[in-house]
């Protein structure tokens, strides 16, 4: 299938190039299970509806529209999840990734066409800042579990949240709180990481990394100020 990523480019598609450094993705492991349990499905219907749902429940990247689409039953099938999961991907410009899980030319020309058609629809891209990588945070979080005591964790935290030049998830944020033994201290860095967190329509997953009711209520009262007098989201 490389030949058709070739035989596309040399037709424009080629200003999809340029892959980005650092790509947001969804969870690792909740995004795996749902494409093992979409593999496993052996009803062609329930098996797109399935990839349906995986691209309205998250945001995708281009790799991962590719592995959903490549478990599907046909083309056709394909054609009809990439043209829906097009809108969600959050690195379009590498989405020609996802032709090579086609298996005939005139598919790929179909989807190109219906891209093209979205896009002219909708006007230029809005570029997403790059958000911390896997690596990235695993290194953090090593940091982090290194100081011995919550005052001294809590001032770090807040140093690399305020320092970052990349945005973080909500998901890698619990992760970030998780590291924290006492709620003041969580509530502190979930306050921090709030104006840096690139998707924060979840983050009531942050919200689980706290024990008592009196934080998260706390954290939604802080989160509903934000939002009536919203601060500017610092880029890269």
């Amino acid at each position: 299938m490389k030949r058709l990523w070739y035989a596309v480019a040399v037709i424009g598609v080629c200003g999809w190039q340029g892959w980005a450094a650092d790509r947001p993705e969804a969870q690792e492991t909740p995004f795996e299970e749902s494409l093992q349990s979409l593999k496993a499905e052996r009803d062609n219907g329930e098996k797109l509806r399935r990839a349906g749902e995986m691209v309205r429940a998250r945001r995708l990247s281009s790799m991962q529209v590719k592995a959903i689409a490549a478990g599907l039953s046909d083309d056709n099938a394909r054609l009809e999840f990439a043209t829906a999961a097009y809108p969600r991907t959050v690195d379009r410009e590498n989405f020609y990734e996802v032709y090579d899980a086609f298996t005939t030319f005139s598919r790929v020309m179909r989807l190109h066409d219906r891209i093209q058609q979205f896009e002219r629809a909708t006007g230029p891209q809005v570029e997403i800042p790059p958000t911390v990588t896997n690596q990235e945070l695993t290194d953090i979080i090593r940091s982090l579990r290194r100081e011995s005591f919550d005052q001294t964790r809590s001032r770090l935290a807040q140093q690399i949240i305020r320092d970052s030049r990349k945005l973080f998830l909500a998901s890698q944020v619990k992760k970030i709180v998780d590291c924290f033994d006492f709620e003041p201290s969580k509530l502190e860095v979930a306050k921090q990481a709030y104006d840096r967190t690139l998707d924060r329509e979840k983050y009531f997953l942050v919200t689980e990394a706290f024990s008592f009711d009196s934080s998260k209520q706390e954290l939604s009262r802080y989160i509903q100020s934000r939002n009536e007098r919203p601060g500017p989201v610092r880029g890269p």
